[in-house]
């Protein structure tokens, strides 16, 4: 492929401004040739960047942007390209690419060995999670993105002042994955101001670090007014970051919910919950119900009553447990079934 790369992250390009962007073009033209394609990273960092977007666009370039700033990226094309462009949200290595680069290969069927050598490298992936940095650098580097994460694309954004009762709530935030959360409360508790409480949140999830998986409701009103539950961006993160002690079924329930957002870019995703029963994940995009167990020979009866209910009230398609090391498939009511798949299984084929 035929392209350009240009990272407005580099210090010999701080403070540049839009003006001097005709400039830069023509630096790009000087160095790489007339390239079909090109690569701005973290260009949302000068201002007025999206006029010059669209001339370029304008002229026939294919243009690829990426950024750490959801809504400030698609609220912004949106204004300057309507209707010319796409959106799609990068998340760390999933179970597939990690074990892609670790030139892990597995046939189609698996011998025990296989299965051994592929359980170990979940463990692993589970506790270093799937930023490339800490896979080559070491999981200390998972410390330094987190503190990127907040410093330059929070801190910096929000003008944050009160640096240190923010970094006390982030990190209890992170502690809470897996969880219904209720931002009021957690303000009273931390003695916060509410405003601020849902600002800082709000910057969290907008720097892609967490994400709030809304609970389902028939009525639109409903799922804007229920409690969230919250979800962490990487498992090594909470491994590094969480203050609680690690609770292994929810750092699997954080790991299916980062499959699910990724492959419906964070689309029409829920969790159920009601008086009696709760199921983890309503994948309305694929009309399937998904509970999660840390289950590694039986299912407890609770987990298929739930999809049960559950199924009553959406009449899901599939109906899925999905497990630590069991496998198999139950029978319900209706002559619909439940397959119980195993975690890796269900990260790689699912």
């Amino acid at each position: 492929m035929n392209f350009s790369f240009v990272n407005f992250d580099d210090e010999s390009l701080y403070g540049i401004k839009a003006e001097e962007l005709r400039e830069l073009e023509e630096a790009i033209y000087r160095v790489y040739g007339n390239v079909e394609y090109m690569v701005f990273d973290e260009i949302h960092n000068v201002e007025r960047w999206e006029l010059f977007i669209s001339r370029l666009r304008e002229s026939g370039k294919k243009i690829i942007i990426t950024g750490s700033n959801s809504k400030m990226l698609s609220g912004e094309l949106a204004t300057y390209l309507t209707g010319r462009h796409l959106d799609y949200t990068l998340f760390p290595f999933s179970f597939k690419e990690y074990l892609k680069f670790k030139g892990v290969e597995l046939g189609e069927l698996l011998s025990t060995r296989e299965r051994a050598e592929l359980k170990n490298e979940l463990e692993n992936y589970i506790n270093v999670g799937g930023f490339p940095e800490s896979l080559i650098l070491g999981r200390e580097q998972t410390d330094v993105i987190y503190n990127d994460i907040l410093f330059k694309d929070i801190v910096s954004r929000l003008k944050i002042k009160q640096i240190g009762r923010f970094k006390d709530f982030a990190n209890t935030l992170i502690s809470y994955y897996s969880s219904e959360v209720s931002l009021s409360r957690l303000a009273k508790t931390m003695g916060i101001d509410e405003k601020t409480v849902f600002y800082w949140s709000f910057g969290m999830e907008n720097s892609y670090l967490v994400y709030f998986l809304p609970r389902y409701g028939q009525r639109l009103r409903e799922r804007l007014t229920y409690s969230k539950k919250v979800y962490v961006i990487d498992t090594g993160l909470i491994s590094r970051v969480a203050a609680r002690k690690k609770d292994k079924g929810r750092l699997i329930e954080n790991l299916v919910a980062l499959k699910l957002l990724r492959d419906n870019q964070l689309k029409g995703l829920y969790y159920i919950s009601e008086k009696n029963y709760e199921v983890d994940f309503y994948d309305e995009v694929n009309n399937r119900l998904i509970q999660v167990t840390y289950a590694t020979d039986k299912v407890e009866e609770r987990e298929i009553r739930g999809l049960i209910r559950a199924y009553e009230k959406v009449r899901a398609r599939e109906l899925i447990v999905v497990t630590y090391d069991v496998e198999g498939e139950e029978k319900v009511a209706e002559g619909k079934s439940i397959k119980l798949v195993p975690l890796y299984k269900f990260l790689l084929e699912y």
